[in-house]
């Protein structure tokens, strides 16, 4: 008996380092590996209490379309603007990060818009083509391009008026109408963008019914998931609302927002 009360100290301890080393090594792993690093953002909320340390990810995107038919109505007078000015302000405000696909003509149209959202370090322009033509005859009612060279002079332009404007230099392509054809990936590609579609879709154009929409979207949640949105206007009437209301029930989740 005296032997095992002399030896029980000895088992105790090589029991609890047997289980403790597998911990140990899991969070050696974890700490070594470049990928499971948080963003700065993130490790300050964690830190400060107003998040769980389980984050996820979620990727703010919002269309800035403009066509040669907006664009007249817009010089006539017919339309304010085509975009929800209320929309930048309350990103702004919420300081919510932000990633803006942009067709070049849009950019060409409110320069002076595009500065001021450039001049905060929270959003970011990325390249919608020029002016909504489609990539593929018959994608809804835009006027389609014929030849790989007119894709690529699309494409080109909104590179250089994006970067002239923001300063920033595209990395994304989205399809106007998210419509492509054969060949058109590598075309994209060779021109040393990726092409980011969203994979949650808000489905707002000429819908105003905010509260479907919003719930659409709080359905599909996912981590890294991008959310493809627009930015107001005639042709996205309830975008604005349907922001206020997803913004507060994403973060509830336990997302963080991000750009691309």
């Amino acid at each position: 008996m005296k032997h095992l009360i002399f030896l029980l100290p000895g088992a105790v301890f090589i029991f609890l380092l047997c289980a403790y080393i597998p911990a140990f090594h899991s969070a050696y792993q974890r700490r070594a590996d470049p990928s499971s690093y948080m963003p700065v953002s993130t490790v300050m909320a964690v830190a400060s209490g107003t998040i769980a340390e389980s984050h996820k990810t979620i990727f703010l995107t919002m269309d800035m379309d403009m066509n040669e038919a907006m664009l007249r109505k817009y010089q006539k007078g017919l339309v304010q603007e085509w975009y929800d000015p209320r929309i930048f302000a309350y990103l702004e405000k919420e300081r919510i990060p932000a990633t803006f696909f942009v067709s070049g003509l849009f950019a060409e149209t409110y320069p002076d818009l595009m500065r001021s959202l450039a001049s905060t370090t929270m959003f970011s322009f990325q390249n919608h083509s020029y002016d909504e033509s489609g990539f593929i005859p018959h994608c809804y009612w835009l006027t389609p391009l014929v030849t790989p060279q007119e894709k690529i002079a699309q494409i080109e332009e909104t590179q250089t008026i994006l970067e002239h404007i923001t300063g920033q230099k595209p990395r994304y392509f989205r399809y106007p109408g998210l419509c492509s054809g054969k060949g058109d990936d590598a075309l994209v590609q060779s021109l040393g963008l990726e092409i980011n579609e969203g994979n949650i879709f808000a489905s707002d154009p000429f819908n105003p019914d905010g509260n479907r929409i919003a719930n659409h979207i709080l359905a599909r949640l996912k981590n890294n998931g991008v959310i493809l949105m627009h930015i107001g206007g005639p042709n996205a009437p309830a975008s604005y609302d349907v922001l206020r209301k997803i913004v507060p029930a994403i973060r509830a989740r336990g997302y963080i927002f991000e750009k691309l």
